[in-house]
């Protein structure tokens, strides 16, 4: 069996709004318009987050970021957001796709998503096909200050024992939480987290306004783990180091933001 776990990424930030009185139903719509479901949520006064049947929504009080993954389409939620809120209301939107690693089986790829994004908003389009391999589109200001995410960590070709538990059999979330000692090295954030049947677990955690997301794809064909937080580099460093040891991918990439000039770059290592 093949499943998609590279994910799609949507961020926008808005002005003279506050998401975080939004009702529920509006986030279920905005989540249905890409192809998905909210499973669960948590939150704080700073801080929502959604688990969803495909990754992950988190909302701020002036922003969002709508991650998924499988066959979703992303850039309808996009146009949602732009037709519920009017392009006035929206100051930065970046819409970001990993490599596929099966792009056939995409409903669409990222020209005919631009195309649908352009017609909306005046944008411009980034690509990398080197180490990293993806597209962007940004719409609107960019800074460093905007953006929330500062790593997004992808390890392909998982490995090893706990590995191999996965990918034979449905293990219950409790069991993967311990395994993934996520609380030895982030004790103060609140936890939401799900196992899939057959096979698959998201996680969502967030303390204050930062926030963490693991999303576990462990099929034979396409196995893959996905870290995305707004914690710094120095701060992952020890869970991602203990993750390698615990998964032995074959690699591992990091994405971060950075702007400069108003102009966003994509730093990968």
């Amino acid at each position: 069996m093949f499943y998609e776990g590279t994910e799609k990424r949507l961020f926008i930030c808005t002005k003279d709004l506050n998401l975080l009185t939004f009702e529920q139903s509006f986030w279920h719509d905005l989540v249905s318009y890409a192809g998905a479901e909210i499973i669960s949520s948590i939150n704080n006064t700073q801080l929502t987050a959604f688990l969803l049947s495909e990754s992950s929504l988190f909302i701020w009080e002036d922003k969002l970021l709508l991650i998924t993954c499988g066959n979703t389409q992303l850039v309808k939620a996009a146009l949602f957001i732009q037709q519920q809120l009017s392009k006035e209301k929206i100051k930065t939107l970046i819409f970001q796709r990993h490599q596929a690693l099966k792009p056939q089986l995409q409903p669409t790829n990222f020209q005919q998503d631009r195309i649908l994004l352009e017609k909306q908003f005046n944008g411009q389009q980034l690509h990398w096909r080197e180490d990293y391999q993806g597209d962007l589109f940004v719409f609107g200001e960019i800074s460093t200050q905007t953006i929330s995410t500062q790593g997004i960590y992808m390890l392909h070709g998982l490995r090893g024992e706990f590995a191999e538990n996965l990918q034979s059999q449905h293990i219950d979330k409790t069991s993967i939480l311990k395994k993934l000692r996520l609380s030895e090295f982030f004790n103060d954030f609140m936890i939401d987290h799900f196992s899939f049947k057959p096979k698959g677990y998201s996680l969502n955690a967030i303390s204050q306004q930062d926030y963490l997301t693991i999303h576990l794809t462990p099929e034979k064909l396409s196995t893959y783990l996905s870290i995305e937080t707004s914690l710094s580099e120095t701060q992952s460093a020890p869970f991602i180091a203990y993750l390698v040891t615990l998964f032995l991918p074959l690699s591992l990439k990091r994405v971060h933001f950075q702007s400069d000039n108003k102009q966003l770059k994509l730093i990968t290592c």
